[in-house]
């Protein structure tokens, strides 16, 4: 059989054939024995394409998307999907057959076209970064009957950037805010944001819009504004208009500014496209049949590794896979990838010689910081920058890390891959050093309205600068509160806290009861030192300090606010957007 599979793939097979030679080699080495149908090949590769991290910074496309992660097979990568040859004619022709909405009778709509034709070059990068994802999204548009006009709401909601990101937090080619992104099982946490994965999130938008179409009576501008303001804010809208005796009709609906221009800037591109060439707009050539396909995999593998196996540079793989927030992949978290039909064979090939000679597929793994360990050190020893190391990690840069702190690092010899695949995130100890805080007393200020602006107590600051009265005299300078230094710890869900703390001594100054002729000079507390914690196993109870001088209940300050964890890198508001 091995034979057979040498010589067939050596063959002029057509390229659907030699995929799935490919693929079915690899089966049988991990003893796999399913495998659905390849999917046919484009016969030429596109062009990196720039992205832009918000839909409002998109005439600024000059840049990639960093690198973040990536996935690869190994113990079988088996197809997913159909197979699909050529089709006849063009997307863009298939797009304008579909076209069904009706015309939008508003000037904004003129105005919004007249944008567009303006920006030439934004124009052509949008389209030209779309050529990747359109046939997807046209092909999922038409199995569902709905019409073709929402394949471009991506280009008005992102600038057809999968890695797009709004102040609101909103994600992806379609924009989804958390709370929507998990109505809509998209997952989001350290490892993933399927809000940005281009087959997820089209099936959720899909979805989405259904449901919004149907609620609002098979109206889709009224389901369009509400996919941009908020189903419940059209809703209440649509029933004031109809209380009043009002039309209620999207140009007759009171709402904001962007609501009322967003589905404008939809009919605006609707109209470029069906006139493009009368327009002067050049359409990047488009063949109607599918740009990238989709392998599942079953173990982790290195983001770098998987571009490399696909002949791609590292922005190539992420701009089809934007998924992913790690320089791995774990194969539990999201086990597929996306490739260019046309790389697929080389990929397998290179998979399999990869595994043939026994080297690690995931090199990034769990590694916990021990006395005298640096991240410079870490960084060294494996080949990349000490920034690679902190972006892989979230840390912060200039953050003092310490020991006990367990991370993502790149080694030289693995001796378990699937380690990577219980890692849940880093579990950071930071040393976090605070000067002291002063405050010159200024005219009508009392020792009650000084301590209300800080968030202390009157007693305290009476203990802290050795006040025998609650006045303090102006221009006077208090001590607020004494410098000190902080242990903290985030935990692997984002948590975080302090679990050590050391206060410098305070030497007090006795402030005179009268207005000096000079401010009074404050003490200058020496900066205290923190005992590196103790790590505890992940599965016991919080690291408690090394050591912990007393400190006066007065003048400790409060701990730090917990703040939750970033799942994904994730992000101009957007009013009420789908709440």
């Amino acid at each position: 059989m091995q034979r057979f599979l040498e010589s067939a793939r050596a063959a002029a097979l057509p390229l659907p054939s030699r995929l799935l030679i490919g693929a079915v080699s690899l089966l049988l080495a991990a003893g796999c024995s399913t495998i659905a149908p390849p999917t046919a090949a484009p016969s030429e590769a596109a062009a990196p394409v720039a992205v832009v991290e918000t839909p409002q910074a998109a005439e600024a496309l000059d840049g990639a998307p960093a690198p973040r992660a990536a996935p690869a097979p190994q113990d079988g990568p088996r197809w997913i999907g159909r197979d699909e040859t050529a089709l006849p004619g063009n997307l863009w022709d298939r797009i304008r057959a579909g076209f069904a909405m009706p015309e939008l009778d508003t000037s904004l709509v003129a105005e919004k076209e007249r944008f567009y034709l303006q920006r030439p070059d934004y124009l052509q990068r949008m389209f030209d970064r779309g050529g990747r994802y359109l046939f997807h999204i046209v092909e999922e548009i038409e199995k569902r009957g709905m019409p073709t006009e929402l394949a471009l709401l991506p280009f008005v909601e992102s600038a057809m950037n999968p890695v797009a990101l709004s102040h609101a937090k909103a994600a992806g080619l379609w924009q989804f805010i958390p709370s929507t992104g998990k109505a809509f099982n998209l997952d989001q946490n350290w490892w993933v944001d399927n809000r940005r994965d281009v087959v997820k999130s089209t099936e959720a938008a899909l979805d989405y819009l259904q449901k919004i179409y149907e609620m609002h009576g098979d109206d889709w501008f009224l389901a369009l504004a509400s996919y941009n303001w908020g189903e419940g804010a059209v809703g209440r809208a649509v029933k004031r208009n109809r209380a009043r005796g009002l039309p209620a009709d999207y140009l007759s609906l009171q709402m904001p500014a962007e609501t009322r221009h967003y589905v404008p800037k939809l009919i605006a591109l609707k109209r470029i496209v069906q006139r493009a060439e009368q327009l002067g707009v050049k359409l990047p050539e488009l063949p109607n049949r599918p740009y990238f396909v989709t392998i599942e995999k079953t173990r982790p593998i290195d983001l770098k590794l998987a571009a490399r196996f696909a002949g791609m540079t590292v922005d190539e793989f992420v701009a089809l896979n934007p998924a992913h927030n790690r320089p791995v992949i774990s194969a539990s978290r999201n086990n597929e990838i996306k490739l260019p039909a046309d790389r697929v064979d080389a990929f397998l090939d290179a998979v399999e010689s990869h595994g043939r000679s026994n080297r690690a597929f995931a090199t990034w793994q769990p590694y916990t910081l021990k006395a005298g360990d640096t991240l410079e050190a870490l960084a060294s020893r494996a080949g990349i920058s000490v920034a690679e190391l902190r972006d892989a990690n979230d840390l912060r840069p200039g953050a003092r890390i310490l020991p006990g702190t367990r991370i993502l690092s790149p080694h030289r010899q693995v001796e378990d891959e699937t380690r990577v695949e219980a890692f849940d995130g880093p579990r950071i100890y930071e040393l976090v050093e605070r000067p002291a805080v002063y405050h010159v007393v200024r005219p009508r200020e009392s020792l009650a309205s000084i301590a209300r602006r800080y968030g202390t107590t009157v007693a305290t600051l009476r203990q802290l600068n050795g006040l025998k009265k609650a006045v303090a005299a102006r221009g006077a300078r208090l001590l607020i509160s004494p410098a000190n230094s902080q242990t903290l710890l985030t935990t692997e869900s984002g948590d975080r806290r302090v679990v050590a703390q050391s206060e410098a001594r305070i030497v007090r100054a006795v402030v005179r009861e009268t207005a000096p002729a000079e401010p009074a000079a404050g003490p200058r507390a020496p900066a205290a030192r923190v005992a590196a914690p103790t790590p505890a196993p992940a599965a016991k109870a919080p690291v408690k300090a090394a050591s912990r001088k007393a400190v006066r209940p007065v003048a400790e300050p409060r701990p730090a606010a917990r703040t939750s964890g970033s799942g994904a890198k994730t992000p101009v508001a957007r009013s009420g957007k789908r709440t």
